[in-house]
C-alpha cells in the first residue's frame, strides 16, 4: 500500500476557538484523567479576529504534516532520502470552530478519553496571549472515529 492510499478516507481535524482565554487555571478532577478549566482573578478573554484563526489552523495542521514527514523519515533509515522517497500525503482537512478555551479543553479531554493523538499550537506572543492554546488538530482519522466528539462543533466559517 502506497503513502498516499494509507490515509484515503481519514481527515485531520482542526479546531480553533473564537476567544481564548489567558492565563487559564488547569486543574485535574479527582477520580478521572479529565482536566477542568477555570480562571484566575487575572484572567483576560482574547477574541481571535478570522485572520488570525487562519493563521492559528495553518500552524496546528503544519505541526500535523511535519509529525507525518518526520514518520515517513524514520521508516526510510538507511536509505537515500529525497522528494520522491518522503511522499506528500494530500489528506483531507476539516477545520471546525469552538467558543473559547473551555470548549477546546473539553474536546481535548474527549479526544484523550477516544485514545485519539492530538497536536496543539500554543501561541507565545508576548504582551498578547503570554502562551496559551490557540488551536489544536487530530492525527488523521476517519470521520466516524470522532463522531460524537467533533461532530457537535460547527464547521469555522472563515469570513
Amino acid at each position: 500500500m502506497g503513502a498516499t492510499e494509507k490515509f484515503l478516507g481519514m481527515r485531520v481535524y482542526v479546531v480553533v476557538p473564537g476567544t481564548v482565554q489567558t492565563p487559564i487555571k488547569i486543574v485535574m478532577n479527582s477520580g478521572s484523567d479529565r482536566q477542568i478549566a477555570g480562571r484566575f482573578e487575572n484572567t483576560r478573554d482574547i477574541v481571535q479576529p478570522e485572520g488570525r484563526q487562519a493563521m492559528q489552523i495553518g500552524h496546528v495542521r503544519g505541526m500535523v504534516e511535519h509529525h507525518l514527514i518526520l514518520t515517513a523519515i524514520s521508516h526510510l533509515r538507511g536509505k537515500k532520502i529525497n522528494a520522491t522517497t518522503v511522499p506528500y500525503n494530500a489528506i483531507t482537512g476539516i477545520a471546525k470552530a469552538c467558543r473559547d478555551s473551555f470548549e477546546l479543553i473539553h474536546v481535548r479531554n474527549l479526544l484523550d478519553a477516544a485514545n485519539i493523538r492530538y497536536f496543539e499550537f500554543r501561541d507565545t506572543q508576548e504582551g498578547l496571549y503570554e502562551d496559551v492554546v490557540t488551536a489544536l488538530a487530530t492525527e488523521p482519522v476517519t470521520p466516524f472515529a470522532v463522531a460524537g466528539i467533533l461532530d457537535y462543533l460547527p464547521l469555522w466559517p472563515g469570513k
